[in-house]
């Protein structure tokens, strides 16, 4: 209930204060450069049942060192391209799970293919650093140079995150904080489902 209550509260309060369900408001950025790259797919290829004969042979080994009932089957990775994901078998599947939304632009990208290729930004892949605590000298630099240069109009300020689980925790903490602020004094009655709620399935 209270839930429910809080979705509809923050629902009233965006259309009243945001308008961002109003004609003309941006929903995605309008600086995102428009990029089209070739892939040599052009359709899902089915050659074997999933998973094929080599998936399952994997299958058995992998079940020797640790429980492999959870995988449905062995990926070629580097034949992948785009939205298609190639098996081990040789099957090409249009992906719609594109590795829970981490791969969105699709695989083997031609622009990230380029940028793990060059030698400036090794340190960052080897090392990962903990960017909310010990950032790189060039971490603003970098963020001017990717993400700022695309933020929707009006938009100056962001917030890096280390995976979707906790991007959505602390969109609702955001949410949660701007809604307060805005309500002003008082006691908060705002809440999510459960405390035992993995925080990536709030949505």
């Amino acid at each position: 209930m209270a839930f429910l209550l809080t979705t509809r509260r923050l629902v009233c309060s965006s259309q009243k204060n945001l308008h961002l369900f109003t004609p003309g408001s941006r929903y995605i950025s309008q600086a995102a450069a428009k990029v089209d790259f070739e892939f040599d797919y052009d359709g899902p290829l089915m050659k074997t049942e999933v998973p094929g004969p080599r998936s399952q042979e994997l299958m058995k080994q992998l079940n020797t060192i640790q429980n492999a009932e959870a995988v449905h089957f062995f990926c070629n990775y580097e034949e992948s391209r785009g939205n298609y994901l190639v098996d081990v078998d040789g099957n090409r599947m249009l992906d719609l799970y594109s590795q829970i939304s981490s791969v969105p632009i699709g695989y083997n990208h031609p622009a990230l293919a380029k940028l793990v290729q060059q030698p400036q930004n090794a340190s960052t892949f080897i090392n990962r650093p903990a960017l909310g605590i010990l950032p790189p000298e060039n971490f603003v630099d970098k963020l001017r140079e990717s993400l700022m240069s695309v933020a929707p109009k009006g938009m100056c300020q962001l917030i890096t995150m280390a995976c979707g689980s906790c991007s959505n925790e602390n969109a609702f903490k955001t949410i949660f904080m701007w809604y307060r602020v805005s309500c002003g004094t008082g006691a908060p009655t705002l809440s999510l489902p459960s405390p035992r709620v993995f925080n990536s399935d709030v949505i």
